[in-house]
């Protein structure tokens, strides 16, 4: 084996014929610079569709790729000429190098494995490994994303789908995701929430696939439900019990609150006309706490155990959802009804209607303005709810693709250019297969 070909082997570069190697000393250290051409077989083929095309020019004369590092600690750069080409197609454009993706000065190995570290390190730290700027690293992750997008079509086979939409950033800045229930994997993002976000992603179906959409999960918001049944009306709408069951403990907590702020309101005007009282320890036989003094304490920190799963509490808290509900009326009849919603998406799906309706006959008798509203909000989705329960669609797994957008937002500091969060978040959840150069898998 020669040294070229073993150099070729070590960095993945294919379809070039290596001239000589020379070593460039810098203030930075010293790099490696691989001198050649393209073959001959690769001349003058479109980067686009890879046929081959006339001579337009020599370009800008030689270039220069980022090859892989060697032994981690000198650079590695491939130079050769690009010359421009002119397709009857796509017009004049650089000839395909077969190392390089086009527009990019950086081998595929390279970028392979930029992605492949960027979906398990920080921007940051991939940026520093690699020795190349943090702003370089989205551009490659949206060159290789696309690339692998292109081999397949996530929109073919949509049977079960699952739309929502989640903050990326501050300042109210939404997503909207589209989901595969049955592959569990995302298959579209968009920038903004509403009808016409959504039907961006309709409009990129062709009829077939539209028609083979049978059922959706949403949130029961109005722009998810009329963008579906205006694009697919064949679909079934779920609004799954994950977003009822958020709907009633919203209910409950602004419940807390209200009482909350009641007792603190009593609590205020007792003080304003008690009289004042000597300083040291009281006497025997003085006043006990007055009733909004016991009302504060007992709502204080009362959030997480009127709001938790009642399985996953602990001694203390138990023991005080046990003294709310036992001298708190209002917040007792709000917990118990939220309670109760919970275990009714645990029947079987031929009574999950009658049970809804013994659930909303209790609610409006509660004379609970907040629940006599949602009480309405569940009537007007009760076929929506059956529908998920009947199919047994949730919206649990795009909760849990939200979760893992915020991370690698997270992870990466932060995302200046959308298309570059878009193309992360479908390498990270979209089932692209990203592998490092030269593993099989």
């Amino acid at each position: 084996m020669t040294i070229s070909t073993l150099l070729k082997k070590m960095l993945g570069v294919n379809g070039f014929v290596m001239e000589n190697v020379e070593i460039e000393t810098l203030e930075t250290g010293e790099q490696i610079v691989m001198h050649g051409h393209v073959t001959k077989r690769e001349r003058q083929r479109c980067p686009i569709c890879g046929r081959k095309c006339p001579l337009y020019d020599q370009g800008r004369g030689n270039r220069r790729w980022r090859a892989l590092d060697v032994g981690n600690s000198m650079k590695v750069y491939i130079e050769a000429e690009a010359p421009r080409i002119v397709c009857r197609e796509h017009g004049v454009l650089v000839q395909r190098i077969p190392w390089a993706r086009h527009s990019s000065r950086f081998t595929r190995s390279f970028e392979e494995t930029t992605v492949w570290l960027c979906l398990h390190l920080s921007r940051k730290t991939v940026a520093e490994y690699l020795r190349i700027s943090w702003d370089t690293v989205g551009p490659v992750m949206t060159r290789v994303e696309k690339e692998l997008s292109s081999k397949r079509s996530p929109f073919d086979n949509l049977v079960n789908i699952g739309i929502d939409e989640t903050s990326y950033k501050k300042g109210h800045k939404y997503i909207t995701v589209v989901v595969d229930h049955d592959t569990n994997r995302v298959v579209w993002v968009g920038k903004g929430y509403g009808k016409d976000v959504l039907e961006q992603f309709f409009t990129l179906l062709t009829s077939e696939q539209k028609k083979s959409i049978q059922h959706v999960s949403g949130d029961g918001a109005h722009w998810i439900r009329n963008t579906v049944t205006a694009h697919c009306p064949q679909a079934s709408f779920c609004v799954d019990p994950f977003h009822v069951v958020s709907w009633v403990t919203d209910v409950l907590d602004q419940v807390r609150r209200q009482e909350w702020n009641k007792a603190r309101d009593q609590l205020a005007a007792e003080k304003k006309t008690r009289p004042k009282t000597m300083r040291g320890r009281p006497k025997g036989g003085a006043a006990s706490k007055s009733k909004a003094q016991i009302a504060v304490e007992m709502l204080k920190s009362a959030k997480y155990p009127l709001l938790m799963n009642p399985d996953h509490l602990s001694e203390s808290y138990q023991a005080k959802l046990a003294q709310i509900l036992l001298h708190d009326k209002r917040l007792a009849t709000a917990y118990r009804l939220k309670e109760d919603l919970r275990l009714v998406f645990r029947l079987p799906p031929d009574e999950i209607r009658p049970a809804l309706m013994r659930w909303r006959r209790r609610a409006w008798s509660s004379r609970n303005d907040l629940l006599i509203e949602l009480q309405r909000k569940i009537k007007r989705h009760t076929e929506s709810i059956v529908a998920a329960v009947t199919h047994g669609l949730s919206n649990a797994r795009i909760e849990s693709m939200n979760n893992k957008v915020k991370l690698s937002i997270r992870m990466a500091y932060g995302f200046r250019n959308f298309d570059n969060l878009i193309s992360l978040i479908m390498l990270r959840c979209g089932g692209l297969p990203v592998i490092l150069p030269g593993r099989s898998g």
